[in-house]
């Protein structure tokens, strides 16, 4: 039995109560002064280009949020996220031509020339109901008003071409403008990724060898004795680049310049990277001398003293010759692209397997982290006088922590002073870092980071192809040092795509096990078959509590089951397809979520509903199932609609109140004391577009396939944009923060998405008209896919590349400006965005950790600074604690004084980490 007028009527008015309540309570909250820090962050932040304080009146938000221009969501909250609103306006317009069309037109002549469901009432059956009246499914077969849903199908997708390429253009032109602000011509902007080095170990297994005892030593051996450099001169190169210390090779011969010119510069720096390449500066010149006397690899041509192989198909010969004749792998790259592109090179970064440095670097940042947390804990009750009734301790096994921990702690576990344990063991793991520092220098993977003197050149580099052996020197335009995934670079090119097409098995695997639950749900929802059961009958009988069985439940659980999956996608996408940057990952959560409720939230709801409310039918007469189909497929309509209610009225509401992260920001607020501490509390406003670019898809995708077949829908679509782009103006502008900056890169694949959607609409019509014995609307309909083909083709070949990639005239055009103004590159990177409170307070997430101008893993940037502030800070509270311990003990737990119980006061410094 499927859901009638009247229920979906109660549906629809409780849906949009709980709306309504959740949109009370909103401005309820906001006008508090504490939750201005969780709704309004950003406009607390000390910019010129911040976004104006909102009135504190009850609806104050909603006119001047509605009020912001294309050009203010630019400057607040970057190109990407305008891009992302232009999502929600293309919706509104489309489904505002589709309500006023559909709803005009189809409605009076499903309902006024239909009798069909009116018959299947009155002939007693359950699958019908009013309903359906306005429905395509109220025309009989042959019906000459189907006419009417032809001419429909034709005018949406004719204002769908008009649109699409409206839009395409100016995401072109914002593409664009992006590249030629300050925003986009960044380091990224000249650098080129380069893979498939030839003779340079292989990443996948360069990785695994460097996990297996001895094997990196091996390597090492082999690394050092052919470029005759030990590993701890290796890092002056990164040094030099963390340092932001220009490293050129812009000598007249092109030739390249080694790291020794930079020895003096370097010797000012006596901690972190310096101290450990003080100790090997000497060793290093000695072995320059050395190499000097022996051979000039760098001839007055500027071509390296090599005996390269004349032609061949192979890059490896001429690889091979370099590397045997004293280069190292970074001298190769830069050689191979000087060559190329005579002083055009402004440095060649290499990638290397850190693998043991990430994990001393992640060790090494969760105890800094747990020291910070017991120094704040001591600071907070010393400067609130609350009780402290003794030192906090940690219970440690010697043996979790290797042959340190069992020669200081032994083997069995113990308690040890925080104040104590924590700073021995960063000192440890300081160490190590330093260790693993040189031994990640001795392991080079197959691909570089070549950084160009102009973006002229950098565009030539990315788009040619370097070499005629395509299984070698590989290029593409590089993501920015921040976007880096760094455990995903150094893999071959055959890795890579081994391990997309098995992210895409495991993916159409999960597609596949998702089915399962969206047809169990179907199946329970089944009226008919509940009411067998008393207990389910019982509620039946209720009028209220029978509609939210059959036109709200469905919604509510199908957004449930799809709420668990974006984490999987993003898992899959980092550590299985093994995607170099964040974009990527973000790209491919695009890409996959929108297939995947292509596959479960549509067609699987659409088939299986379509079989589950005909199946009687289905076993009376198998030979009918095609006429069964199209009678019953419009039906599942009802569920789409109650679907795109829940979103519109529930989920997009609640993405505004944001009611679970209020109660956790309240809880890490109200217990924070210290700057760090506060700072940290605003680190999860990152705004992802992953989940929330596919969900409005599959609702364009939805209601674009229904509006003729239920023309209701359309309004229903048409409230989900419309409330969309009010929620989403305010939180881009106000709280969120991109994760990445893509510069609306993201428009091509939303323009993919909505050209399946038109393919969906267009093929099921036909079908449907086929199957209602409709020749004329069909042939007259079976033109439009190959139309929209064909209009897929020539956009995609039109709009793709300017979208990709920047131009030649583009990047003159930056070139020419940069020299005008006398920029160089690295100012060049910084975006007029606002930033967030966290990073206005000077907090960095770990994670987050990047070289803004260099591409530099994070274990190359940790310095000794922090650990000797860290390590002193807990020396200084030491003595504070047990003066305050023996305080508290002699009044009975509270402070006698206050000038005895003198509060921590930590460095700034300290307090912005």
């Amino acid at each position: 039995m499927a859901a009638n007028a009247s229920s979906f009527g109660i549906s629809i008015g409780l849906d949009a109560l709980i709306c309504v309540i959740i949109l009370l309570f909103f401005g309820f909250f906001r006008r508090t002064a504490w939750t201005e820090k969780f709704y309004e962050p950003k406009s607390l932040v000390k910019s010129q280009n911040a976004p104006k304080k909102l009135p504190r009146s009850f609806a104050g938000w909603i006119m001047p949020t509605y009020r912001f221009t294309e050009a203010e969501l630019v400057g607040f909250a970057g190109t990407d996220a305008a891009m992302y609103l232009r999502v929600q306006h293309f919706g509104w317009q489309l489904f505002l031509f589709c309500t006023l069309w559909c709803c005009i037109i189809l409605i009076p002549v499903h309902v006024a020339t239909g009798t069909y469901v009116n018959q299947q009432i009155a002939a007693g059956s359950d699958t019908f109901s009013s309903l359906d009246k306005t429905s395509i499914s109220n025309l009989q077969s042959k019906s000459k008003a189907m006419y009417a849903d032809w001419i429909s199908v034709w005018a949406i997708s004719l204002f769908l071409y008009w649109q699409l390429w409206r839009y395409n253009t100016h995401a072109v032109e914002m593409r664009i403008d992006y590249l030629n602000s300050m925003t986009g011509a960044g380091t990224e902007a000249q650098t080129v990724m380069v893979n498939d080095i030839p003779e340079v170990n292989k990443g996948i297994m360069s990785k695994l060898a460097g996990a297996v005892s001895g094997v990196a030593d091996k390597k090492s051996s082999r690394q050092n004795s052919r470029t005759g450099r030990s590993a701890g001169t290796e890092l002056e190169h990164f040094e030099d680049a963390k340092t932001g210390m220009i490293h050129p090779s812009d000598s007249s011969d092109g030739s390249y310049q080694g790291p020794d010119a930079l020895a003096e510069p370097l010797a000012a720096h006596t901690t972190g990277y310096a101290g450990l390449l003080a100790d090997h500066q000497p060793n290093q010149r000695q072995q320059e001398e050395t190499m000097s006397s022996n051979q000039d690899p760098t001839p007055s041509n500027g071509a390296a003293n090599y005996d390269a192989p004349n032609g061949g198909f192979s890059a490896n010969p001429k690889a091979r010759a370099m590397l045997d004749s004293g280069m190292t792998e970074e001298a190769m790259v830069n050689q191979e692209f000087e060559e190329l592109y005579p002083s055009k090179v402004q440095r060649t970064q290499m990638a290397y397997n850190s693998q043991g440095l990430n994990k001393a670097y992640n060790d090494f940042e969760k105890t800094k982290g747990k020291l910070e947390t017991v120094l704040d804990t001591y600071q907070m009750k010393m400067e609130l006088h609350k009780k402290l009734k003794k030192r906090t301790m940690v219970r440690v096994t010697g043996a979790q922590y290797g042959k340190w921990g069992r020669e200081k702690y032994g083997l069995k576990p113990q308690k040890v002073d925080a104040l104590e344990f924590y700073p021995d063991r960063l000192q440890e793991l300081w160490r190590n870092i330093q260790e693993e520092q040189g031994a990640a220098k001795s392991k080079a993977l197959p691909t570089a980071f070549v950084t160009f003197k102009d973006t002229f050149t950098t565009t030539v580099a990315a788009t040619s192809m370097m070499h005629h052996d395509l299984r070698h020197w590989s290029t593409r335009a590089a993501p920015s040092p921040r976007d880096v995934l760094w455990s995903n670079v150094g893999f071959s090119s055959a890795t890579y795509l081994g391990a997309a097409v098995l992210a895409w098995t495991l993916f159409a695997l999960l597609a596949i096990f998702y089915l399962i639950p969206v047809g169990a749900v179907q199946a329970l929802l089944q009226v008919d078959k509940l009411e067998r059961y008393k207990f389910f009958k019982v509620i039946m009988d209720v009028k209220i509590l029978s509609s939210l069985i059959t036109a709200v439940l469905p919604g509510i659980v199908l957004t449930i089951f799809l709420a668990l999956l974006p984490a999987l996608l993003s898992l899959l996408n980092k550590k299985v397809q093994k995607m170099v940057s964040e974009t990527d990952v973000e790209f491919g959560v695009v890409r996959k979520y929108f297939a995947f409720q292509v596959i479960t939230t549509f067609l699987g709801s659409l088939l299986v509903g379509s079989f589950l409310n005909q199946i009687t039918a289905f076993l009376d007469n198998p030979k009918g199932i095609v006429n069964t189909l199209g009678s019953s497929a419009p039906q599942t309509a009802t569920f789409f609609m109650t679907y795109i209610l829940i979103q519109a009225f529930i989920k997009s509401p609640l993405q505004l109140l944001r009611l679970p992260g209020l109660i956790i920001f309240w809880l890490k607020y109200r217990f924070a004391t210290t700057p760090r501490q506060k700072a940290a509390v605003w680190q999860d406003t990152r705004l992802k577009y992953g989940t929330n670019v596919a969900n409005d898809t599959i609702i364009m995708l939805i209601g674009l396939v229904y509006c003729v077949i239920q023309p209701i829908i359309a309004p229903l679509a048409l409230i989900y944009f419309g409330i969309g782009v009010l929620i989403w103006k305010y939180q881009v502008v106000y709280v969120y923060v991109p994760l990445v900056e893509s510069g609306g890169k993201l428009w091509m694949q939303i323009f993919q998405h909505i050209i399946t959607a038109m393919l969906f609409f267009q093929i099921i019509m036909i079908a449907l008209f086929g199957i209602k014995k409709a020749p004329g609307p069909a042939v007259l309909t079976a033109p439009l896919p190959f139309i929209t083909l064909a209009f897929l083709l020539y956009n995609l070949n039109l709009f793709n590349r300017p979208q990709v990639l920047i131009s030649n005239r583009t990047a003159a055009d930056i070139d020419r400006r940069q020299k005008q103004g006398g920029e160089q590159a690295e100012p060049m990177n910084q975006g007029s965005q606002v930033a967030s409170p966290a990073e206005e307070a000077g907090y960095v997430n770990p994670d987050a950790r990047q070289h803004p101008f260099r591409y530099i893993p994070p274990g190359f940037l940790i310095e000794s600074s922090e650990l000797e502030e860290v390590v002193a800070e807990a020396q200084r509270v030491s003595p504070q604690v047990d003066a305050y311990l023996a305080d508290n003990g002699h009044s009975n737990g509270k402070s006698s004084s206050k000038k005895q119980n003198k509060p921590i006061s930590r460095s700034n410094d300290l307090e912005a980490q």
